[in-house]
């Protein structure tokens, strides 16, 4: 599982100790604050990679429509017109003499059904079960997309929360430095003192600015993933942080439900069907196919026949007898794709145990980190607090608060970076069970 190394400051406590800083926005806003399930709705409908897929499957749409055209009829007309350059009569006797128009128009239709052709219904259960495959992959796509949104979502929270650590290093930092001057000014402590203190300032302030920037830029790349602006601050996860307090159910149940959910595992079986029954197509090239034809003409010239209409019905028989060996080759090719296709959709759904039981291994490293950070800085607080009042009292020195500030800013992020590893730890096991980022199953 990838891990930001700065984290977003989310609210569990074992699991309750994350309350304090996800549960609460970093700043009021005067917009309504972005939620996470805004987010994903605005991804998997704005991003062109989720409506890129939308298209790929009305593409496979098309081609089954195509596909069925074996099973209907062609009609097509055709018309002419021609101008003579004078009158004509032809005939073969005085009695049978029949003028010829100087304007001649004619007209025909034919009609063509195909009766037999063994190649249409491997390829049209082909052309089905590739339209299947792209539904099911459009759903994985969106998914994918609702995931990275999520993701980015949680780290642009994650750097909010570390800006405030930062800013809460600065503040003490200021005060400090007047500390250190008051004493100074009184003349119980020398300038080295003040120096430090100065100079955990600067490198305080550094941090903040560093900090700030951090935030925008993550806002930017958010708000180019969900394409769309953003105006105001994001809402805590709370249903999100719910799970990562909730117990996780027993992997071999997780398991067994994975595998008959993750639609990326279901796309793969069908693209493996698709290419079976394509392979079936050069085959069936042996027998011959059958196509029933009607023929209707019409021309205002009547002709030594003395007729305007015509009409004609017959059967096309057409017989591929020797094709220099192509559809055996072809056979050979699908039939390979066909199995190497099977083989990725085996090897998919055999990575499903992998992938959930490394979330949940994954999860519980979280939630122990997550644990140990709270701990630190409870520590790196008291630590700060203790050594504060002793350089008041005389007992200590500057470096030694500078030293105690630092250490709580440190550990203030380490609790951010190992709550944003256990949010993600969540949206993780929720994706290797076939979930989106919201605990909720996609729709082919």
């Amino acid at each position: 599982m990838w891990r930001s190394p700065r984290g977003a400051r989310l609210a569990v406590a074992p699991l309750v100790l994350l309350a304090p800083s996800l549960l609460s926005p970093a700043a009021p806003a005067a917009d309504v604050p972005l939620t996470l399930d805004e987010a994903v709705r605005l991804a998997v409908t704005r991003n062109e990679r989720a409506l890129a897929s939308g298209e790929r499957l009305a593409a496979a749409e098309a081609r089954v429509s195509k596909a069925k055209a074996f099973f209907f009829p062609d009609l097509s007309a055709k018309g002419s017109y021609v101008r003579r350059a004078s009158t004509v009569v032809s005939g073969l006797s005085d009695s049978d003499l029949s003028p010829q128009r100087l304007d001649v128009l004619t007209a025909s239709a034919t009609a063509r059904q195909v009766l037999f052709d063994a190649r249409a219904l491997p390829l049209y259960r082909a052309a089905r079960s590739d339209r299947d495959a792209a539904r099911l992959e459009a759903s994985e796509d969106r998914r994918s997309v609702a995931r990275d949104a999520a993701t980015a979502f949680l780290q642009t929270l994650a750097l909010e929360q570390a800006a405030a650590a930062a800013d809460r290093r600065a503040q003490l930092a200021a005060e400090s430095l007047a500390d250190a001057r008051a004493r100074f000014e009184a003349q119980i402590v020398g300038s080295n003192d003040v120096t430090r203190a100065a100079l955990e300032q600067a490198t305080a302030d550094r941090e903040k600015v560093r900090a700030r920037n951090d935030v925008e830029t993550a806002l930017l790349a958010l708000s180019n993933l969900l394409n769309a602006p953003l105006s105001g601050d994001l809402a805590p996860p709370r249903e999100l942080l719910a799970e990562a307090e909730a117990g996780a159910p027993a992997a071999d149940a997780l398991v067994d439900e994975a595998r008959g959910r993750r639609l990326d595992v279901a796309a793969k079986v069908k693209r493996a069907e698709a290419l079976r029954f394509a392979a079936q197509e050069p085959m069936s090239r042996f027998y011959p196919s059958v196509t029933a034809r009607a023929d209707y003409g019409f021309t205002n010239d009547l002709g030594p026949a003395g007729r305007q209409t015509s009409w004609t019905w017959g059967l096309d028989l057409t017989w591929s007898i020797f094709d220099s060996g192509i559809r055996f080759a072809d056979k050979a090719e699908r039939e390979a794709l066909a199995r190497a296709a099977s083989l990725d959709a085996k090897a998919q759904a055999r990575a499903v145990e992998l992938d959930v039981r490394t979330a949940l291994a994954s999860l519980g490293n979280a939630r122990a980190a997550v644990q140990q950070a709270n701990v630190a800085l409870e520590a790196a607080r008291k630590n700060a607090a203790e050594t504060t009042t002793l350089y008041r009292e005389g007992l200590s020195t500057a470096f030694a608060v500078a030293d105690a500030n630092q250490r709580l800013f440190e550990a203030d992020v380490a609790l951010v970076r190992e709550r944003l590893g256990l949010a993600l730890a969540v949206v993780d096991l929720r994706a290797a069970r076939g979930l989106d980022p919201l605990g909720k199953e996609p729709t082919p």
